[in-house]
Order: structure tokens, then C-alpha cells, then sequence
């Protein structure tokens, strides 16, 4: 029989005192990254994100008011494929992103720009036509020669008519005391007929976008992958530290379960070497 050398007991000790001390000092880490804060919990009155409603329809005899100040109903606008966006135009943060973003996919687009229209909607309902005109210039300007300007439009109106939208598309923002909003960032293909068709996250590239655009001429819902679903924040601090307390709260959690499978994995291969000896 071929005896097995025995593991040193010190050895096994060493091996228990650097996993104990390695789980000491991802707790004393994380704990340190939230006490460096003195978080005040709030929590929050409204929730905010994207429930998807593929395959039911807006309420396309809502009317809104243009970039020129005309007023125009969704019917009017929705008679091909089309991309709508919502946001509010004097957002300081990720709503500068999105209308960017969709800007170099509508000039990278593999489809003919005359075969869809944009929205841009507002749900500030405080924004005014002069607001809308001047985000459309700054957002078109971006674009070739080759896109008709015309087939992006830019809309605000009455809280109302923006709430009858966003709730048909599933869509929740809450306002924030500093005049802010926190709000997801999503962009929905609507069909021809008015079907919310696919939802669009992340940086809105161009392959989505036209993926998207593809199914809303087909008119058949389709189940969007969540890339990512961004959230922008408001300047309201009391607010963005409670959302950070739970994703570092998050972080402990898990280190803490990775560390005890961990010292388990480690454990029990000093228990089978033991007793293997």
C-alpha cells in the first residue's frame, strides 16, 4: 500500500488564516466604501423603469404640438414604421446621450430614412414648442443631407396627453424636487398601424436600431434583449444615495456569499487531504 505524504497541520492553519483573513478584508473594503458616506435612506414614492407592452397599440388620436408650434395628433405622424424616444429636452444628463445616439444610428441606418419616422416626445410638460425647435436643431444638425429632417419630429403637450403615452408604452419617470427627473432610457418601434412592436436599450447602435425598424415594418411584436436599461439620475442627492446604498449593499451580499463558497471549497479540500493521509 503506498502511503500518502500527510499534509503539515501548519500548512492547513496557514491555508484557514489567509482565507479568513482574505474574507476580513473584502468586508472591511465594501464596508469602507459606504461609511466613507453618510447615507441618509429615503424611500423613493414612485417607481420608475419600462413595463413592455408588445403588441398593444398607442393612443394614436392624442394630439401634441410641434416643433413649429403646430399641433398634430399621432395619427398624423404614425403612418410608416416609427422610432419613439421619450425624453425632456433641458435634460442635463442621459437624455443628451440617447437623442445623440439616435442621431449617428439614423446617419448609419442600412434603410431608407423615407421609410420611417422619429419622435421625440417630451414628458416635461412645462417644455414649450421653443424648447422642442431649438433640441431639433441642435440633434438634426448631426445628420447627413440624405435625412429629411422633416421625419424627425419633436413634441411636447399636456401632462394628459404625455401620460396617456407613456403609460400605453409601459414607460415611468418621476420628478425630482430640483425640477429634474428620474427616468429609464428606452427607445420603442411603433408599427404603422400604431402596435408597439420592440423596445431598444443601451446606446441605441445602429444594428438595433435597424432590427427594430425591420420588425415594425413586418408589424410582428417582437421580445427585445435588455442590453443594459440606463437610468439617469437627478441632481437630487438624498435620492442618487439611496439607489447607491443598495448597489453597494448589493456588492457586500454577494462578496459575502463568494467568500463563504469560497473558505467551504477550500475547507473541504483540507478535510479529503487529511483524511486521504
Amino acid at each position: 500500500m503506498v502511503r500518502k505524504n500527510k499534509l503539515p497541520e501548519t500548512s492547513v492553519t496557514m491555508k484557514k488564516t489567509l482565507t479568513w483573513c482574505f474574507l476580513l478584508m473584502l468586508l472591511m473594503q465594501a464596508g469602507s466604501a459606504i461609511s466613507n458616506e453618510e447615507i441618509e435612506i429615503e424611500v423613493l414614492p414612485a417607481a420608475t423603469g419600462v413595463m413592455e407592452k408588445t403588441g398593444t397599440f398607442l393612443p394614436l388620436d392624442t394630439t401634441f404640438i410641434n416643433e413649429n408650434a403646430q399641433s398634430v395628433s399621432l395619427r398624423e405622424i404614425i403612418n410608416k414604421p416609427t422610432l419613439l424616444l421619450p425624453v425632456y429636452y433641458t435634460c442635463p444628463q442621459i437624455c443628451s446621450f440617447d437623442m445623440a445616439n439616435l442621431a449617428i444610428a439614423l446617419q448609419q441606418t442600412s434603410i431608407s430614412p423615407e421609410n420611417f419616422n422619429v419622435i421625440t416626445l417630451s414628458f416635461n410638460h412645462r417644455e414649450t414648442a421653443e424648447d422642442a425647435a431649438r433640441t431639433k436643431k441642435n440633434y438634426t444638425s448631426m445628420l447627413e443631407n440624405q435625412f429629411p429632417t422633416e421625419n424627425w419630429h419633436f413634441l411636447t403637450g399636456q401632462y394628459d396627453n404625455i401620460k396617456k403615452v407613456t403609460d400605453a408604452i409601459g414607460y415611468t419617470f418621476k420628478p425630482a424636487e430640483d425640477g429634474l427627473f428620474l427616468h429609464p432610457s428606452a427607445l420603442v418601434a411603433i408599427g404603422s398601424d400604431g402596435k408597439i412592436i420592440k423596445y431598444v436599450y443601451g446606446s441605441f447602435v445602429s444594428g438595433d436600431v435597424d432590427l427594430a425598424l425591420s420588425e415594425a415594418e413586418k408589424g410582428t411584436p417582437a421580445t427585445s434583449i435588455k442590453r443594459f436599461l440606463a437610468y439617469c439620475l437627478s441632481g437630487e442627492v438624498k435620492q442618487n444615495k439611496t439607489v447607491f446604498f443598495v448597489l453597494k449593499t448589493s456588492v457586500i451580499v454577494l462578496l459575502c456569499i463568494g467568500g463563504y463558497f469560497l473558505y467551504k471549497t477550500l475547507r473541504r479540500k483540507d478535510d479529503d487531504t487529511t483524511s486521504s493521509s
